[in-house]
């Protein structure tokens, strides 16, 4: 038995996110192997802003250098240090829809038909969400000219061949990042630690991974409230050809493998750490090996605008029977502070 066309809008509001198995399909819709970003940052690090054209957080970017030695009688002196920055992230809108149409062979099919017919197009729209948010999150905008592509990882830690913390830009952001110039006047410390590596072996790129980590723990002697943006939590990032060599490191430093001639696979850690593919770094080819300290880190939302799924309404300019479902999301990311942040790469 049919349904009426004017039931059909509220029939696939309430039902498009319930995915059934009924009619089950393989997915083929993407070239991604993981979506290493969205489950990381979008599923597992997101933290809700208020309302409000930016996002803001601060930093106290040095001392006031007032200690000093004295002697007895000696006259005090005195002097005002502007020691605060303020930093500033603006939000970003996304947005990914499907379409329908009243007449479509499977809406004629009563209720199960039309969960069916949504089921693979709201799957579609989704895929074509993270795949976008995937590629937002690794990389960065072009330049500042481009305020709707979120600030992605490449955008906050840079790379550079120099080893230690780089007082610099992101390219094309004069301003720097979250507006807070690196290369002005007593800003140097916003920057993270880079270094370049040629090989993946121990006395190379793992011995340097292991400096980064060193140099990265920053331990304060006092107790104050800072801008932290999630739980301690460290991830390490990389492309393909990296974790396969660092599995054969560890297949080479262990002499009890047993018969399984890929035993190593899927185990290479670092300080505890696992060291994780994601293969939307494969697409870059200085090997990056980003080590990333989520306690800094976040994806921000907006309250109400995280997973905005809209109702069915009719498109102009189609035929009057086509539907056009929207999803909505505002969001950015943040780093409050970069110097627990690092990246290695190659030339």
């Amino acid at each position: 038995m049919g349904i009426l066309a004017s039931n059909i809008a509220d029939l696939v509001l309430e039902c498009q996110e319930l995915l059934i198995e009924r009619g089950a399909f393989v997915g083929l819709q993407t070239d991604l192997q993981d979506f290493v970003a969205v489950r990381e940052m979008w599923q597992g690090r997101q933290k809700k802003f208020q309302g409000g054209l930016d996002w803001r957080f601060d930093l106290q970017v040095d001392h006031n250098h007032s200690a000093r030695w004295v002697a007895l009688y000696e006259t005090d002196g005195g002097a005002i240090n502007d020691t605060l920055r303020k930093g500033t992230v603006g939000p970003r809108f996304g947005n990914a829809h499907y379409l329908f149409d009243d007449r479509e062979p499977d809406l004629q099919r009563g209720e199960v038909g039309i969960v069916d017919l949504v089921k693979t197009k709201y799957i579609a729209m989704m895929y074509s969400w993270y795949e976008t948010l995937e590629g937002a999150m690794w990389g960065k905008p072009a330049d500042s000219t481009d305020e709707q592509t979120p600030y992605g990882i490449e955008y906050w830690i840079l790379k550079n061949a120099a080893a230690g913390f780089n007082a610099e830009n992101p390219v094309g952001f004069a301003a720097g990042r979250a507006n807070i110039d690196s290369t002005a006047a007593g800003n140097a410390r916003w920057a993270n630690y880079a270094d370049r590596y040629v090989a993946v072996s121990k006395e190379d790129l793992v011995r340097k991974m292991r400096r980064a980590a060193l140099l990265t723990r920053f331990r304060s002697p006092l107790s104050h409230r800072e801008p932290r943006l999630g739980g301690m939590k460290n991830g390490i990032y990389t492309t393909s050809t990296v974790i396969q060599t660092l599995e054969e490191l560890l297949e080479a430093q262990n002499m009890n493998l047993g018969n399984d001639i890929a035993s190593k696979d899927g185990q290479a850690m670092f300080k505890g750490t696992p060291v994780m593919w994601a293969p939307y770094l494969d697409l870059d080819a200085q090997n990056p090996v980003y080590m990333i300290d989520w306690e800094w880190f976040a994806i921000g939302t907006q309250p109400g605008w995280e997973n905005k799924l809209g109702k069915p309404y009719p498109l102009n300019g189609q035929a009057h029977n086509v539907h056009r479902v929207d999803f909505d999301v505002t969001l950015n990311t943040v780093c409050t502070n970069l110097r627990r942040q690092a990246v290695l790469a190659t030339a």
